[in-house]
């Protein structure tokens, strides 16, 4: 009965924060490209972006089934608290009841895989394979093989990181392979020779094409050493110096001082450490560590570990002790995630229905007559969808000559943190200084409840997640050039 009540809840979690999710700016580039080339989004990405097509072309099936990215995020979101539930109950059936709990708590509430694989994203297909590839049949038979390399070919067109990836797998299974080494290395051939096979033409084209885009993924030792902060000690709910993340950052400090201090040598050799350690050490060295949200991969080894590790009874009542505060801080961790508040990615707290709340006001006062300008691609969507008329870099409104030379009533302008060149950026607001208006007024929305600690970092975080300020009686729309629609398609990556 228990087993059924967690199973459910993790279904019902997931798959409720995927189907209500209001979205973030990278899933809107996908969208956009998927909404106007349908299959032939995975042509197009060849030859352009930095990831392999796998998930584009996963979003883009799903899409043409479903209709509605509600209900494509829903059905990702599922197969992410499958793939949860999966590893859950194998880790309870091989190391018992406590094993299972732990994993429940650092598996199954874990907001970065909460909040990253509920989304139309690569990682949200990445991390559930990932899961599913990491606990090892039993049975070492030929299948054994086959889940390794079938799971790494999968990886592999999910995502690039699998480079980093693969040799932590191999070794996983090549240690818990009972056959002798002749045998290990015959089935490795035949299976790594086909999946090699199958993958060489994009390796192909992640050395021709994608390698080149690279640096927009990697960046400095510093922001590395902070993604990892962020994402394993404390958690990518939760602002690292909040009280939720204080607690979380000394609770996972604490709970692997006690496996450590508890039996060093037996938790050391554990398989998921090994793994951890080098998935650890390869993001940190190639740079994939600055952006914390390619760090959600390494979570699932993380807790794999912890969760497989010896504790000695003496020891117990102060692990559980520390199982309890990680719990809190996970759980305020995916409350934050379900009221998109105060999470460590901005775009994803944007407050979009308190926004589209107050335009209605404003849209039914002046019978349609409203003109959004929006450089955010996820308000820009929103609103589009909502019925607006949008004017920005990622505006896909039907915007006519008629409509930059009639005067409007009202011209709303949404100001949101910059996503783009703040020398543009400024730019782009000068033009709107040259707008004729009788007069004007400004609101601000989502106060960040941590903007002096950000604006120390940097500069450019705003106090507020959205300035809106509306321009009446507004006559010269078609001063502001440089507000069009970007011609290229490949938004962002």
């Amino acid at each position: 009965m228990k087993k059924l009540f967690l199973s459910v809840f993790l279904f019902i979690l997931y798959g409720s924060v995927g189907y209500f999710s209001e979205g973030f700016d990278d899933e809107f580039f996908t969208i956009r490209l998927i909404e106007k080339l349908g299959f032939g989004v995975v042509s197009f990405l060849q030859t352009t972006d930095i990831h392999p097509p796998g998930s584009y072309l996963f979003d883009a099936i799903l899409f043409s089934l479903f209709g509605k990215w509600e209900l494509v995020r829903l059905i990702i979101s599922l197969i992410t608290a499958s793939s949860l539930v999966y590893a859950i109950l194998s880790i309870e059936k091989r190391n018992g009841k406590f094993a299972g709990i732990i994993a429940f708590v650092l598996l199954g509430l874990n907001p970065a895989i909460l909040m990253w694989c509920t989304s139309i994203r690569w990682y949200a297909f990445f991390v559930p394979v990932l899961i599913w590839l990491s606990i090892i049949p039993q049975k070492k038979d030929w299948l054994y093989w086959a889940k390794c390399f079938v799971g790494l070919l999968l990886l592999g067109y999910f995502g690039y990181v699998v480079i980093l990836v693969f040799i932590p797998v191999l070794w996983m299974y090549w240690i818990e392979s009972t056959e002798d080494g002749s045998k290990k290395i015959k089935r490795m051939f035949i299976f790594g020779g086909l999946s090699f096979l199958l993958y060489s033409y994009q390796l192909f084209i992640f050395f021709t094409v994608h390698f080149k885009n690279k640096d927009s993924q990697i960046s400095s030792l510093l922001k590395s050493a902070y993604g990892i902060f962020t994402s394993q000690i404390s958690n990518q709910g939760v602002f690292p110096i909040s009280i939720p993340g204080i607690i979380t950052s000394i609770s996972t400090i604490g709970i692997v001082s006690i496996i450590l201090y508890s039996d060093f040598k037996s938790n050391t050799k554990n398989k998921y450490f090994i793994a951890y350690s080098l998935i650890t050490f390869f993001t940190i060295l190639t740079g994939v560590a600055s952006k914390i949200r390619n760090l959600v991969i390494i979570s699932p080894w993380q807790a794999l570990w912890i969760s497989t590790s010896t504790i000695l009874a003496k020891h117990k009542k102060i692990f559980i002790f520390f199982l309890a505060c990680l719990t809190v801080g996970n759980l305020w961790g995916d409350l934050n995630i379900i009221s998109h508040h105060n999470t460590t990615k901005s775009n994803f707290n944007l407050p979009v229905k308190i926004v589209l709340a107050d335009l209605l006001i404003e849209k039914n006062k002046f019978k349609n007559d409203l003109i959004i300008l929006c450089h955010d691609p996820k308000l820009t969507w929103q609103l589009t969808h909502a019925g607006y008329v949008v004017i920005g870099p990622y505006s896909h409104s039907l915007l006519t000559q008629n409509l930059f030379h009639s005067k409007h009533s009202c011209v709303v302008v949404l100001k949101t943190f910059t996503g783009m060149k703040t020398e543009f950026l400024n730019k782009m607001y000068d033009e709107v200084k040259l707008l004729k208006y009788i007069k004007s007024s400004t609101k601000n929305f989502g106060h960040d409840d941590f903007y002096e600690y950000k604006d120390k970092i940097n500069a450019l975080y705003p106090e507020y997640m959205i300035e809106e300020t509306k321009l009446y009686e507004v006559e010269n729309l078609d001063t502001i050039k440089l507000w069009m629609p970007i011609k290229s398609e490949l938004l962002g990556n």
